[in-house]
């Protein structure tokens, strides 16, 4: 094929004049006026003014100052928690990924058995990271010390005390024995359940919420309470449990014991459904 085609219209293009089919009619219809101008450039005066205002509230805070200083212990096991990625799923003050719970304020609801038993063989989609009792010590100090720096999840109620809540169970089922399938359900639920679940509150997990069990009966019936702890409910992060029939039934006439029991528990352990105000940031 020739060249002469290509280099015609070459030489047509370097003419003085020659617009090709760009027409008038479309320069004119080009959104470049005055007025979009003077808009754009005020759009990104606000931006960039927003942007000033933001950083300088987050570098003239000093509420960190005002809070007690990490332990060399705590601060050890803070590098074992980024060295294993931990942040890549759990939350820290909110920051974080979004599979496991927001653990700033863990550390009273979890037992140094239950602890132990996580870090090292892992638990549901939890994997198994084998630490050792050194850095199971650093990681326990770590998330021993992370609640005097403030609290991870607003809440419209004021958090309960997970040991609190547990002595109480365990005084009213001395005052009030209960049948043995509801002893041997609670220490399943102690083993197994208390790293998300808290007794008489709901708990943020990210962007999932782990529900107050002990009104779990009024909204699932026994067979739907059995599928849930053998298969799991993976679309709210609850992971599958491998219970015997057994042990799942214990499970479930330990939460009707709870339902039943509710108002004298709550009443013993106090301080159940206490509001309290939220930050000025927070919804109401």
């Amino acid at each position: 094929m020739s060249g002469r085609p290509v280099e015609a219209a070459i030489r047509a293009a370097r003419r003085p004049g020659f617009r090709g089919s760009w027409s008038k009619s479309r320069a004119s219809a080009l959104p470049f006026s005055p007025v979009n101008l003077v808009q754009r450039k005020l759009l990104m005066s606000c931006l960039l003014g927003a942007f000033c205002v933001q950083t300088a509230f987050v570098y003239l805070d000093d509420t960190a100052d005002k809070l007690p200083r990490l332990s060399e212990e705590a601060v050890q096991g803070r590098r074992i928690w980024h060295a294993h990625n931990c942040q890549v799923c759990h939350q820290i003050h909110g920051f974080g990924g979004f599979l496991g719970p927001d653990l700033t304020n863990a550390a009273p609801r979890l037992t140094t058995e239950r602890l132990h038993q996580v870090l090292t063989d892992g638990t549901g989609q939890m994997p198994a990271f084998h630490l050792g009792d050194e850095q199971i010590a650093l990681v326990t100090a770590y998330l021993d010390e992370l609640p005097s720096t403030g609290v991870g999840v607003s809440r419209r109620h004021v958090p309960v005390d997970p040991m609190k809540v547990r002595r109480g169970i365990e005084e009213h089922m001395v005052a009030c024995p209960p049948p043995d399938a509801v002893r041997r359900g609670f220490q399943l639920f102690c083993q197994n359940c208390t790293v998300c679940h808290v007794p008489f509150q709901a708990t943020p997990l990210g962007l999932q919420t782990a529900p107050d069990l002990t009104t779990v009966v009024e909204r699932l019936d026994d067979d739907a309470v059995r599928a849930t702890l053998k298969s799991g409910r993976p679309d709210r992060g609850m992971p599958a449990w491998a219970l015997p029939a057994p042990a799942i039934d214990e499970i479930v006439a330990m939460l009707h014991w709870w339902h039943d029991e509710r108002a004298p528990l709550a009443q013993r352990i106090g301080g159940v459904g206490e509001t309290q105000p939220l930050p000025w940031w927070e919804y109401r």
